[in-house]
């Protein structure tokens, strides 16, 4: 009985785990954990499209969604068109959607790909040997993490999603938002107020 009464509260400190600011109110994405303490994304470097090599530090200064999948999984394939819909609603300053394919499928295969969805609005990132999210500690395809404009890693969902769905939006939509404020008014409030 203890032992029970100990796996509720946990399990209700889990689904009470606090999103971004004003997101209490907002519906909750299913399996979106928010992490406490966040995390820093490492700058583990991975092939672009045209096979050069970057690292997330590319994208700091934005919000970014960083969803590793792969062509032959398809929780990965059905929710795509969702990520590429959430990658056209917000200014590409503010939030980088980064689809990062983790399998050894080469650039000409995730073009074709993209094509055949119709998508319009996402970039090629590959990570063949796995090398950044084993980094990143993922274990499972489809995993999304969020990570704000200050390159921390905050929350980490496993499984497919609805993207551009409202209780996405109501998670990424404040990320997006601090990222935009902090582009906007780089001087934090505490310094302007001496």
């Amino acid at each position: 009985m203890r032992l029970a009464t100990m796996a509720m509260a946990l399990l209700l400190a889990a689904v009470a785990a606090p999103g971004p600011a004003g997101a209490q109110d907002a519906p909750t994405l299913p399996n979106l954990v928010w992490l406490d303490p966040p995390r820093p994304a490492p700058s583990d470097p991975f092939p672009i499209e045209g096979e050069a090599l970057s690292s997330l530090d590319r994208f700091r200064g934005r919000a970014v969604v960083l969803n590793f999948w792969a062509t032959w999984c398809p929780p990965c394939v059905a929710e795509m068109p969702t990520l590429d819909r959430l990658a056209g609603l917000f200014d590409p300053e503010d939030l980088a959607v980064v689809t990062m394919a983790a399998d050894r499928a080469g650039e000409d295969k995730i073009r074709a790909f993209y094509e055949r969805i119709g998508a319009r609005n996402l970039g090629v990132y590959r990570d063949p040997q796995m090398h950044l999210a084993r980094a990143l500690r993922v274990f499972g395809l489809p995993t999304t993490l969020l990570i704000d404009h200050d390159g921390m890693v905050v929350a980490q969902l496993v499984g497919e999603a609805e993207w551009d769905g409202e209780a996405a939006l109501a998670a990424v939509g404040p990320l997006a938002e601090a990222a935009r404020s902090a582009r906007l008014d780089p001087v934090p409030r505490a310094a302007t107020a001496e």
